[in-house]
């Protein structure tokens, strides 16, 4: 009686499929299950490319209808000599953002620091509701400046300008944001004093305080929107050609983060390369479960048996190139046969039992011409016809 399996196989298949599939899914989780990067909390930050009303979006598109405007996606594309509008958030490190001031050491640069802590609102979508200012008083303590809200300023109030910006003036913000600090040049002042432009003194890099100025909310006033593209303009390179906007809260933080291994395998380009592995892979295990036929029995190394042992130690001589140093010896041995199958004289040898093989030869050349021919013998071919010669006299003579 044969004896059962006390396995099911169907169960044993149902195992390695769910076991295969909680492993992608496990793969799938690590790789794409946490937050995008730099996408958390994207509806409470004022990001340059964020539609709500403390984003920037408005103004990329504004600029972008008047002027060559360029969105850069890289750490790469920070060394040109146009300006680089640059919006930072509550969350943002000084530490990154002297990295970028390093980086464009002469060229202009517009940093817009935040104001408004925002949260989701409830609407859902891209709405964003303001809590109150005050979300960039850490960073610019951080670097050495102090924010103040100025909320003694009339509404209508204008903004004007000083040093090379003399002419421009803008409607200030409500409750407008203003920075003081050692090192700061005023570019644009509120009728008390108070800057909302400043620049960083020794070099082309600007710090624009109140936000209210250029985001969404702020430039929805068609006025305050040609002003703004009037501000970038007189900050911007001489003769330059664009003005350009990043995208990335973090630039510095960008350039440190490592881009995910899991990602990377699992989109393309190199998702190609990650199926075909993994279709080898199954293959290979398919080959392992099943074979296809009886197994093949693994032969020995070295045969047994007579044949065998022939077989390879004509394989040595052959290996070695020593054929036609064996003729002598095969003459005599062809002799020594000869001469017992026929009953010669045992005290016979050499040249007198080369004379009494000759004389039992027929017809046809004698052993001892038959001998000499194979030993003088210098090639394969010529040894081998020379060897069946002398072999087939021996057969004539015992037959």
């Amino acid at each position: 009686m044969k004896e059962r399996s006390p396995f099911n196989p169907k169960i044993v298949y149902g195992l390695i499929v769910v076991g295969i599939a909680a492993f992608a899914a496990i793969i799938w989780v690590m790789a794409y299950g946490g937050p995008e990067p730099r996408q958390q909390k994207e509806l409470s930050r004022a990001q340059m490319m964020s539609p709500a009303a403390v984003g920037f979006k408005g103004l990329v598109e504004l600029v972008g209808q008047v002027r060559q405007a360029y969105v850069i996606n890289s750490t790469a594309e920070l060394d040109f000599d146009d300006l680089l509008v640059l919006a930072i958030d509550e969350n943002s490190r000084s530490e990154d953002l002297s990295w970028v001031r390093q980086r464009r050491a002469a060229r202009p640069t517009l940093i817009i620091l935040p104001k408004w802590r925002t949260v989701a609102n409830r609407r859902g979508g891209d709405w964003v509701t303001a809590i109150g200012p005050g979300a960039g008083n850490r960073l610019a303590m951080q670097l050495g400046y102090r924010l103040a809200i100025r909320d003694n300023v009339p509404p209508g109030s204008r903004a004007t300008g000083t040093n090379f910006l003399v002419g421009t003036d803008m409607v200030a913000p409500a409750l407008p944001q203003v920075i003081e600090g050692e090192g700061l040049v005023p570019l644009l002042t509120l009728p008390n004093g108070g800057a909302l432009l400043a620049q960083i003194e020794g070099r082309p890099h600007y710090i624009l305080a109140d936000p209210d100025l250029l985001n969404n909310h702020g430039i929805s006033d068609p006025a305050r929107a040609s002003a703004a593209i009037a501000l970038l303009d007189a900050l911007n390179a001489t003769d330059a050609q664009s003005i350009n906007f990043a995208t990335f809260t973090d630039v510095a933080a960008v350039a440190r983060e490592s881009a995910s291994l899991l990602r990377l395998v699992l989109e393309p380009p190199f998702l190609a390369m990650t199926l075909a592995l993994i279709v080898a892979a199954l293959l290979a295990g398919f080959h392992g479960a099943i074979r296809f036929g009886q197994p093949r029995r693994e032969e020995r190394t070295i045969a047994l048996g007579k044949a065998a042992l022939v077989e390879n130690s004509a394989g040595l001589i052959r290996l070695a190139r020593r054929e036609v140093h064996m003729s002598t010896a095969y003459a005599e041995f062809i002799q020594q046969e000869t001469a017992r199958a026929v009953g010669a004289p045992p005290e016979l040898s050499g040249e007198a039992l080369d004379e009494y093989l000759d004389r039992l030869t027929r017809s046809g050349p004698t052993f001892s011409e038959l001998a000499t021919a194979l030993e003088k013998t210098r090639d394969r071919e010529s040894m081998a016809a020379a060897a069946r010669a002398l072999f087939q006299w021996k057969k004539d003579i015992i037959r």
